[in-house]
């Protein structure tokens, strides 16, 4: 049982030393090429500079149609809102109508006071 405990801890201190190694050589070669990629983002700087300006080009461009189509967006979920709203209230105004009409039908007319 003694051995197999000891077996992990070697692996674990040789999978420690082997990252320590790994670690040190990825250390070396990021210090090694960092003028390299300085150099690399000087020369793309003014190609970002551009694609910046290409994305604020289109993104005014596009701005009122946005607009546009927001506010239209906007209207129609408005009067989706209303009808689904009055929908459900329509029977109720439907038979106050008829009620209102039969009322006014066999209703008599008021009489002309004279004074």
């Amino acid at each position: 049982m003694f051995e197999l405990l000891a077996l992990g801890t070697l692996f674990l201190f040789g999978f420690l030393a082997i990252g320590l190694v790994v670690g040190l050589l990825k250390l070396v070669f990021w210090v090694l090429f960092l003028p390299f990629r300085l150099a690399l983002k000087l020369l793309a700087l003014p190609f970002l500079a551009l694609g910046l300006l290409l994305k604020l080009l289109l993104g005014v461009l596009l701005l009122p149609l946005f607009l546009v189509f927001g506010v239209l967006a906007l209207v129609g979920f408005g009067i989706v809102a209303v009808l689904g709203l009055l929908v459900p209230v329509l029977p109720l105004i439907v038979a106050g109508l008829v009620v209102w009409g039969l009322v006014k039908l066999f209703s008599r007319p008021a009489a002309a006071m004279r004074a």
